[in-house]
């Protein structure tokens, strides 16, 4: 992967929110959408989630969790960002 990678699927990411909103894309798209940030959240932060991963305890689940709630909190104010500028544009 080229030195880019990360970033560009960042922004990727990002912008796919906001067009799902923008496009009034059913809501269910939301939790969707969360899995994805919570891969790429958990892959550019593995070396805290490595051990983690070794250990497989209930802190493993616990932390995913916490983790998907917290992106699908992410993903739902930018899914919101895009629906009000479909709503000001559209």
């Amino acid at each position: 992967m080229y030195p880019f990678g990360k970033e560009l699927l960042g922004i990727g990411l990002l912008a796919l929110s906001i067009y799902a909103g923008f496009s009034k894309a059913p809501w269910w798209s939301i939790p969707l959408l969360a899995l994805l940030f919570t891969a790429a959240y958990i892959q550019s932060k593995w070396y805290l989630w490595s051990t983690l991963f070794q250990q497989r305890q209930l802190k493993l689940f616990q932390s995913f969790l916490v983790t998907y709630l917290i992106q699908a909190l992410v993903v739902s104010i930018l899914y919101s960002i895009g629906w009000g500028a479909a709503l000001l544009f559209g």
